[in-house]
């Protein structure tokens, strides 16, 4: 049996989102049943028995057998992938998240970094089979910080040298998605936050810019979403006021969410006019991550894109 983790796409998000907003409203009877269930879950994918009635060691004990566990470019341990949507990164995410609002040691790192061991373990065992490139895409983590700029250039060397845009896949010659899900938003985004981590590194800096120059002049897209939208797109020009304080992406974004402001409603009905309405009003392809923007339009200094950033 397989089931998702991630806080996107699984329980792990359910579990995480009940667990915060419960403590927000004081209930910490509900906040700590939506903790042990966050723990819990993970026993589904290793048949681990132990009689020890604390949740958090027992889930240490299974998560530690993560270095023993298979690895390689597509799965390991949990039956999981690696990345965001669907794979550990997105458990990982689920438990920063959970640690950013209730507390750091909420959930203990040392039952996070084996976690995170795996999945650097994992982008090495994807990138044998790539030559050209130094650690797979996705697997990038703080603990190799020369693995994590050899990626980021790697995947920077892949732009399309007339438009600057970024392929939605490795060797896909086609350059007409600007979203964060394809192309340079998502980019833009993660570079941005390479140049905070690596701010000696004006190269990570000027790529984000370059990124946010596609999404200004591609980015009114057909969309309203998070994922594929003009919402998800206004992020990136968020992610650089944040880094650079310059009113331009303030400006720019605002732009973005006046066009939706008076087209939204429009395009939700072009996007899911066949038997797709339940999308409509979702975070990742409908109104809720437009709600989203023009709340963080508020205060764009804290602004961060939903289930992506911390």
């Amino acid at each position: 049996m397989h089931m998702t983790l991630t806080f996107l796409c699984g329980r792990g998000g359910l579990y995480a989102l009940g667990a915060v907003a419960a403590n927000y409203k004081g209930d910490h009877q509900g906040r700590d049943f939506f903790l042990n269930l966050f723990l819990e879950v993970l026993s589904i994918f290793i048949a681990v028995k132990l009689s020890a009635k604390n949740l958090i060691f027992r889930v240490k004990c299974m998560v530690a057998q993560e270095r023993a566990l298979p690895v390689g470019p597509e799965e390991g341990g949990f039956g999981m992938s690696y990345e965001l949507m669907h794979g550990r990164a997105g458990f990982l995410w689920a438990a920063l998240f959970i640690n950013k609002h209730l507390g750091e040691g909420t959930l203990p790192s040392d039952l996070l970094l084996p976690v995170v061991d795996a999945v650097l373990a994992g982008g090495r065992a994807g990138a044998s089979d790539n030559a050209t490139c130094p650690t797979d895409v996705q697997m990038a983590w703080h603990t190799d910080m020369e693995d994590v700029r050899a990626t980021l250039r790697y995947m920077m060397s892949n732009r399309f040298p007339h438009s600057g845009n970024y392929p939605s896949s490795e060797g896909n010659p086609r350059d007409k998605l600007v979203q964060w899900s394809h192309g340079a938003t998502g980019m833009a985004i993660t570079l941005c936050k390479a140049s905070e981590m690596f701010p000696n590194d004006r190269e990570f800096r000027d790529a984000a810019i370059e990124a946010g120059e596609v999404v200004w002049k591609s980015g009114l897209v057909k969309k309203v979403g998070l994922a594929d939208g003009v919402a998800g797109n206004a992020y990136a020009f968020l992610s650089l006021y944040r880094l650079t304080r310059e009113s331009i992406y303030e400006e720019r974004a605002k732009a973005f969410a006046s066009f939706l402001y008076h087209n939204a409603s429009g395009l939700v009905a072009i996007g899911h006019g066949r038997g797709a309405a339940d999308h409509a009003y979702s975070l990742f392809q409908g109104l809720a991550g437009t709600a989203c923007l023009w709340f963080d339009l508020l205060k764009p200094e804290s602004s961060r894109f939903p289930g992506y950033e911390l």
